[in-house]
Order: C-alpha cells, then sequence, then structure tokens
C-alpha cells in the first residue's frame, strides 16, 4: 500500500510540477483534498447517523444494522453527488 500511494505522488509531482510552481502546486494540492474531504465526511456521515435503537431487544447483528441505518432523501443532485450512497440500506 505504501509503494502504491508513493506512485501516486511521484506522478502527482512530475505532471504537475512541470505546469505549476511549488507554491501553486501544494495550493491545489491541498484545496483539492479539502475538498475532497469535505464530500466525503458528507458522503459517508449523513446515512450513518444511528436512528433510535432499543438495546434491550438482543436482536441480531443485521437487524440492529437495517434498523440503525436510514436512506437519505431522493433526489437528482443528492443521486449524483453521492453515486447513489444515499441508499445506505441497500448498499
Amino acid at each position: 500500500d505504501l509503494a502504491w500511494m508513493l506512485t501516486f505522488y511521484i506522478r502527482f509531482f512530475f505532471i504537475y510540477g512541470s505546469l505549476l510552481e511549488i507554491k501553486s502546486l501544494l495550493a491545489y494540492y491541498f484545496i483539492f483534498r479539502m475538498l475532497e474531504s469535505s464530500w466525503f465526511v458528507w458522503v459517508s456521515q449523513m446515512n450513518h447517523i444511528p436512528m433510535h435503537i432499543y438495546y434491550d431487544n438482543n436482536l441480531d447483528w443485521m437487524s440492529t444494522q437495517l434498523h440503525a441505518t436510514c436512506n437519505v432523501e431522493q433526489s437528482l443532485f443528492n443521486d449524483w453527488f453521492t453515486g447513489h450512497l444515499n441508499f445506505q440500506i441497500e448498499h
């Protein structure tokens, strides 16, 4: 995994390093990492907010997971933005 990750950074700096100076390259990298992080948190956490569960019922794992997750309202934008991961129960 480490070697694969290093190849990304080598390719990134090799390709974009010839087009941008170092300050612009680092700004470009960190701005897109910030946007990517915000998107990831939005997509992964919006439907992982647990619903109310009664712990005393002693349900099996699958039933507990189905009760603890929720699907998010469907819209064209939300489907596109989340890559259809807004259907938490099905995925």
